[in-house]
């Protein structure tokens, strides 16, 4: 049900191809390059966008500066959208963050300098047991925000982080008291129990303008920026915008305790999570 290659024709599509040359073509490069459109762009291939419980793969490298390499395919996912970066090792040396230059690169910073070189095939292994906690704890967001929506309208994200040991999700709400923190942690572990299945696949900026309910970020301005989009969906009951990993089932999220709640200001609240 997860993202599969043939989703890679979607990306590298005629229609994509040619606006990406057109923003080549007319940009001008004395001025800065939107990172969000470098990442989308970005020559790194996303191997935990194919398969998000791919935990060893072998690339080659393309950039080293200092401890920092590049690979032209990775299944580290990069620090963004909350999630943290994965850690992990390539050959045999750790790799203690990843993230995103300002080309749009993914950057797998190490401990060391490497003995390796531009051009050669290395081995990556990501942290596995990390890896997987970030990524029941992302879908456990994606359910709380489904709970958010079902019972009070259209909620809007203003914030999220997600963390090793748990993760928090800011929207915007008047009230919050502890009666309905704990209806929502009621209904998010419902939704865990029925076992439903988490997927993912592309829209482009047309379907997206059809179904308005994908727009969860209270600033709707950071959309305009792309033309193909990534959604996470949840069964028949949740889907929105995001890049980042996820389980393939509610059930591995595992139980939602809610462990701490946030007056952020006016409608800005704050749901802090662990899982069991």
């Amino acid at each position: 049900m997860f993202f599969r290659n043939d989703f890679l024709l979607t990306i590298l599509s005629v229609n994509i191809l040619s606006k990406l040359s057109n923003f080549f073509i007319n940009y001008n490069f004395n001025r800065k390059v939107n990172k969000d459109i470098l990442i989308l762009f970005s020559m790194t291939e996303k191997l935990f966008w194919q398969d998000q419980y791919l935990k060893e793969f072998e690339g080659r490298v393309t950039e080293i500066r200092g401890k920092e390499v590049i690979l032209d395919r990775t299944a580290f996912y990069a620090k963004s959208g909350g999630q943290s970066g994965d850690i992990g090792e390539i050959n045999g040396i750790k790799v203690v963050d990843t993230y995103y230059d300002d080309r749009g690169n993914i950057v797998h910073l190490l401990e060391k300098e490497p003995d390796f070189k531009v051009g050669d095939i290395v081995k990556g292994k990501i942290n596995w047991e990390r890896r997987y906690k970030l990524m029941r704890l992302h879908t456990a967001l994606h359910i709380l925000s489904a709970v958010l929506n079902n019972m009070f309208g259209n909620v809007k994200i203003t914030g999220s982080q997600i963390y090793e040991d748990k993760a928090r999700i800011d929207f915007d709400l008047d009230k919050l008291n502890d009666e309905l923190v704990k209806k929502i942690e009621e209904k998010a572990n419902e939704i865990v129990n029925k076992d439903l299945p988490v997927y993912a696949k592309f829209i482009n900026k047309e379907e997206l303008e059809k179904m308005p309910q994908l727009k969860r970020l209270m600033d709707e301005k950071r959309y305009e920026k792309y033309d193909v989009l990534r959604i996470v969906g949840i069964g028949d009951i949740d889907v929105q915008l995001d890049g980042g990993t996820h389980v393939r089932s509610t059930k591995e999220v595992g139980k939602i305790k809610i462990i701490g709640k946030e007056n952020k200001g006016k409608n800005n609240k704050r749901l802090i999570i662990t899982i069991e």
